[in-house]
C-alpha cells in the first residue's frame, strides 16, 4: 500500500499526497480493500482552505508514528467535501447524531461497507492516537456491537433523509411579520450582522431583509442590511488592499477574519453590494462592488473564463500571513504616505492581531477624515487608490496562499448571477460579458453530455448534484431576462425538466440532492438556507419566475407545493430558511411582469434594471417572438414597455421613466 492521492486532481487531496498515511480516494476500491483486509474504514473529510484541516494534517497525518497506527489498523480515505458534498453530508449527519454538532475536519469511522459507527471533528495528536488505538481494539474484540451501532446509525440517517417535511398549516403574510420580529431580536445594532461572534456575512439573510423592506415598506430591515454591508466593508473581513471578502470574522466587529476567501461568499456579496448601490446611489457601495469584482477577475478567474473555488487562509504554515502588516512593512510599502494611510487604516493598537501584526480596517468617516487632513473627498479617494496599489505590489512579493483551482458548477453559477447583477447596477457590459462567457462554458458542457459538479484541468468529477442544476437554471434565466437571448431561456427549461426527471420527490414536491441514477447509502434533500441558499429554495424561485413568465401552472403549483412543504420549518427556524421567505414574498406579490418590445428594448431594459425592483420580472425582446408577453406586441419603429399584473396589462409607455412612475404608483 502507498498514498494513492498523488493520482488525484483535487487540490485538497493533493495537499495530502505526501503524507505517510496510506490514503485512498473515496470509491469502490477503498471499500473492497477494507472488506478483503477486514479492517474498519477511516474517512477524513475537509477542503483545501480549511485552517483546522491543515492543523490536524500537520500535527497528526504528517506524524510517522500516528500514520503507522492509521495504516496498520484502518483503510484510510480522504474526501474533498467540495468534490463530494453527498458523501460529506452523510457522514456529517452521522457525526451530528453522535456528537450533537459537526465541522471540518470531519473524521468518521465506518465498517468496511461504509456504514458509520463513530466520528468527530478536530482532535489533538495525543487524543487522536488514543482514539485510533481504542477503536482498533473495540473493532477487534466487539465487532458485533459496532455492526449493531452502525446499522442503527445508518437507519437513523436514512429515516432523517426520508422524513417528510412538516408542512404545518398554510404560511401567510401575517406569519411573515412575526418572523421578521425573530430576525430583529438577533440584530447587532452597532456593528451590523447577527449575534456576537464569530460573525458570518449571511448574504441569504441580508438579501431577505432588503426584499422584505421593499415588500413591507419596513425601513428597519433595509437600514440593518445596509449597516451590515457598510460595517463588513470597513472591517478586516474585507481585504482593504486587494478587495474581496473572507469567510467570516472571529470577533463581533468584522475585524479579524478567518482569512480564507470563498467564491460563493464573494459572489453573493457582489449581488448584495449591487443592490445596495441601486437602493442608495452611494459611491461607497459602488467602490466595494468594483473592488470585489476586480479581486475575482484578478485572483479567481481561470484562463477559460470560469471561476476558481477558494483561496487558502494559510501561507508558509501560518494563518493570515499573506494579509497582515507590521508597521515596518507598511512604511516600506508606502514611504512618505505611511503616516497618513496608517491613520486611515487604524494601524495602531486597535487593529493589532498577533505578533504586533495589523489587520487593516477603516474606522473613519471618509468625508470627516478628508476634512481633518485638508483634502477633498476626491483627493482622498485618488490617494487611497494609489496607496492600495503600492500595498498590493508590496504584498504580491510574499508567498501566496494556495488557490483551490477546482471549478465547481454550482458556485460558478452563483458568480455568473453576480456578474449579471453587477452589470445591472453599473451598466458596464464588461461584467455581462464575464457572465455570458462563463455561462457559455457550462452550456457547452450540457450540450456535450460532459456537465460536471467539479472539474480540475482536463479531469472532471462527473457526478452532478441538484444544486449544480438549480443554481445554473437561476443564472441562465437571469441572463435571458437581461439579454433577450432565447437560448438561455430554452436551456433553463431543459434543466428544469431534467430535474423533474432525475431528482424529483413527488411525495413532498421537493428535489433530492442526488440523482435517482446515483447509488448512495442515504439520499437527502437540501432544504435549509445556510451561507448558501438551499438548492430547493433556489429551484422554487426559478419555477415561480419561469412559471410566471410562461403562465405555466405546473411550475407555479410545484413552487407553491415546495414552499408549503417547508412552512412548519419556516415558522420555527426562520433564520435558516431566509431564501424560502424570499420565495414566499415572490408568490404573494402582485405578479408584475414588465415586457419591453422593440428595436431599443435592451437599452430600455438596461435603464429599468439599474433600479432596485424586487418582485418585478423584467424581460425584453428586440424582435418578433412567440414567447409569452411578446406575441403581437411589436409596433414597427417603436419601443414599447408593457406593465402586466396577472392577466391584464396597462397601456404601453415609451420611456423607462414613465414605466418606473407606474411601477412606483402601485
Amino acid at each position: 500500500m502507498s498514498n494513492l492521492l498523488q493520482y488525484e486532481t483535487s487540490p485538497y487531496l493533493l495537499q495530502h499526497a505526501g503524507n505517510p498515511v496510506h490514503w485512498m480516494p473515496y470509491g469502490n476500491a477503498a471499500f473492497e480493500q477494507a472488506k478483503q483486509e477486514q479492517k474498519p474504514v477511516l474517512l477524513s473529510i475537509g477542503y483545501s482552505s480549511c485552517h483546522w484541516c491543515h492543523v490536524m494534517a500537520h500535527e497528526s497525518f504528517e506524524n510517522e508514528e500516528i500514520a503507522k497506527i492509521m495504516n496498520e489498523h484502518f483503510i484510510c480515505i480522504k474526501v474533498d467535501r467540495e468534490e463530494r458534498p453527498d458523501v460529506d453530508q452523510m457522514y456529517m449527519d452521522a457525526v451530528h447524531l453522535l456528537q450533537g454538532n459537526g465541522g471540518w475536519p470531519l473524521n468518521c469511522f465506518a465498517l468496511p461497507d461504509g456504514k458509520p459507527f463513530w466520528g468527530g471533528t478536530y482532535f489533538k495528536p495525543d487524543d487522536w492516537k488514543a482514539i485510533l488505538l481504542q477503536i482498533a481494539e473495540i473493532y477487534a474484540k466487539q465487532q458485533p456491537e459496532l455492526e449493531e451501532q452502525a446499522t442503527y446509525l445508518t437507519s437513523q440517517i436514512q429515516q432523517q433523509a426520508l422524513k417528510q417535511p412538516d408542512s404545518g398549516h398554510q404560511f401567510s403574510q401575517k406569519d411573515l411579520k412575526l418572523l421578521f420580529d425573530h430576525f430583529l431580536k438577533q440584530f447587532d445594532p452597532r456593528n451590523g450582522g447577527f449575534g456576537r461572534q464569530p460573525k458570518f456575512p449571511m448574504p441569504v439573510v441580508l438579501k431577505f431583509l432588503l426584499q422584505y423592506a421593499s415588500f413591507s415598506k419596513d425601513e428597519t430591515a433595509k437600514n440593518h442590511a445596509l449597516l451590515s454591508l457598510r460595517q463588513m466593508a470597513k472591517g478586516g473581513i474585507f481585504d482593504q488592499v486587494g478587495g474581496g471578502f473572507s469567510r467570516y470574522s472571529v470577533d463581533s466587529e468584522w475585524h479579524i477574519p478567518h482569512f480564507e476567501k470563498m467564491l460563493y461568499d464573494n459572489a453573493q456579496l457582489i449581488s448584495l453590494f449591487a443592490d445596495a448601490y441601486k437602493i442608495t446611489g452611494e459611491l461607497f457601495f459602488k467602490d466595494i462592488l468594483l473592488r470585489t469584482l476586480d479581486f475575482v477577475k484578478r485572483e479567481m478567474t481561470s484562463p477559460e473564463g470560469v471561476f476558481y473555488s477558494a483561496l487558502d487562509a494559510d501561507s508558509e504554515g501560518e494563518e493570515g500571513k499573506f494579509y497582515v502588516w507590521t508597521k515596518n512593512d507598511f512604511d516600506l510599502a508606502l514611504g512618505h504616505y505611511s503616516d497618513l494611510l496608517g491613520e486611515y487604516y487604524s494601524l495602531d493598537d486597535r487593529s493589532l492581531w498577533e505578533n504586533n501584526e495589523n489587520v487593516l480596517r477603516r474606522l473613519h468617516d471618509d468625508a470627516l477624515f478628508a476634512q481633518q487632513h485638508f483634502l477633498s473627498e476626491k483627493e482622498l479617494q485618488a490617494l487611497l487608490k494609489h496607496a492600495n496599489q503600492l500595498l498590493l505590489d508590496y504584498r504580491n512579493q510574499r508567498l501566496r496562499p494556495l488557490t483551490d483551482n477546482k471549478i465547481i458548477a454550482s458556485w460558478n453559477a452563483l458568480m455568473i448571477s453576480a456578474c449579471a447583477d453587477a452589470y445591472t447596477a453599473l451598466r458596464d457590459k464588461t461584467f455581462l460579458e464575464m457572465a455570458e462567457h462563463a455561462a457559455g462554458f457550462f452550456m457547452e458542457k450540457l450540450d456535450s453530455g460532459e456537465f460536471f459538479h467539479t472539474c480540475n484541468g482536463a479531469t472532471s468529477q462527473r457526478f452532478v448534484f441538484f444544486d449544480d442544476y438549480a443554481f445554473l437554471a437561476e443564472a441562465l434565466f437571469k441572463l435571458y431576462t437581461l439579454t433577450g437571448d432565447e437560448l438561455y431561456f430554452h436551456k433553463t427549461q431543459e434543466i428544469i425538466e431534467r430535474c423533474f426527471s432525475d431528482y424529483s420527490d413527488e411525495a413532498s414536491g421537493l428535489f433530492w440532492f442526488t440523482s435517482k441514477n446515483q447509488p448512495v447509502p442515504a439520499r437527502s434533500q437540501e432544504t435549509a438556507d445556510q451561507v448558501i441558499p438551499a438548492s430547493n429554495s433556489v429551484m422554487a424561485q426559478v419555477l415561480w419566475e419561469v412559471g410566471l413568465f410562461t403562465d405555466n401552472s405546473r411550475y407555479q403549483d410545484r413552487s407553491k407545493q415546495m414552499l408549503n412543504a417547508l412552512s412548519g420549518a419556516l415558522k420555527t427556524q426562520p433564520f435558516y430558511y431566509a431564501n424560502w421567505l424570499t420565495v414566499a414574498m415572490e408568490q404573494w406579490s402582485d405578479h408584475t411582469v414588465v415586457a419591453v418590445c422593440g428595436e431599443q428594448a435592451m437599452e430600455r431594459l438596461e435603464e429599468l434594471n439599474a433600479h432596485y425592483l424586487p418582485h418585478v420580472l423584467r424581460v425584453g425582446s428586440e424582435k418578433e417572438s412567440s414567447l409569452p408577453y411578446f406575441e403581437n406586441r411589436f409596433v414597427e419603429g417603436e419601443t414599447l414597455i408593457y406593465i402586466c399584473r396577472g392577466t391584464s396589462c396597462l397601456a404601453p409607455v415609451e420611456t423607462a421613466a414613465e414605466a418606473l412612475q407606474l411601477l412606483n404608483a402601485q
